[in-house]
């Protein structure tokens, strides 16, 4: 029980309560899962591939072996091993047994195929996703309108991207996320910067980079910190 309330800190971003949860827990695959997951988040990528990989493989529990899958597909996306993400997004794909597991493989899908340059393999898998994302998992609500941001910019629809973004950035403050909620402002401010709104964006931009250092979301901070360094307002000022 005290690995599945790490769990749903690390899921809110609150990684440091879900480490003093850790702590007292007793070893076991989702322990194992829920620190890959953190590491990841904070940008430990090397770490969360070493913890990740064999429970992706070996697990006894398929819902661990999928979400690890899952996680290793996002840690390669975020290193740009775009091709070696899709055969972990796959492998989340076929052993899913759950709408809400299928789901988050095929926006993992579907972020490969951005990844890839391949916009209309995007549109199939998104199309396919929202098919079957419950809509009580507030997490794969949040990661389908991330995809459907980039989708949207990708294909030089920077207006269409804006909806997406926003609503992600609702759905993520709803919930109390507090990685979902900088990496949300992320997407939004870089959707306003393509739509040439200068102003707006940095201040989307300045919010990620706030909440991300807050809750220790290094990855998110990273780009944030680089998009306000390009930013024409900023140097402007």
């Amino acid at each position: 029980m005290r690995a599945d309330r790490a769990a749903g800190f690390a899921l809110h971003g609150r990684f440091t309560d879900a480490e003093r949860v850790l702590s007292r827990a007793r070893r076991s695959e989702e322990a194992a899962w829920v620190r890959a997951y953190i590491a990841a988040s904070r940008g430990d990528f090397a770490k969360a591939r070493a913890l990740a990989l064999p429970l992706a493989t070996r697990a006894r529990d398929r819902t661990i072996r999928v979400s690890a899958a899952l996680t290793l597909g996002s840690v390669l996306r975020q290193t740009g091993k775009h091709r070696d993400a899709l055969a972990f997004d796959r492998a989340a794909l076929a052993a899913a047994q759950t709408d809400s597991q299928r789901a988050h493989a095929l926006i993992g899908l579907a972020a490969d195929a951005i990844g890839l340059g391949r916009a209309a393999a995007c549109a199939r898998r998104l199309a396919e996703a929202a098919s079957v994302t419950p809509a009580s998992d507030w997490r794969a609500q949040v990661r389908l309108d991330w995809v459907r941001t980039e989708h949207a910019l990708a294909t030089g629809r920077a207006r269409a991207a804006l909806l997406p973004a926003r609503r992600a950035l609702r759905r993520a403050r709803r919930e109390g996320a507090l990685r979902h909620i900088a990496k949300s402002h992320l997407f939004l401010g870089v959707a306003l910067a393509e739509a040439g709104e200068e102003r707006a964006a940095e201040r989307e931009m300045n919010a990620a980079l706030r909440g991300a250092r807050a809750c220790g979301a290094a990855p998110v901070a990273d780009v944030a910190r680089a998009m306000l360094a390009r930013s024409p307002v900023r140097s402007a000022g």
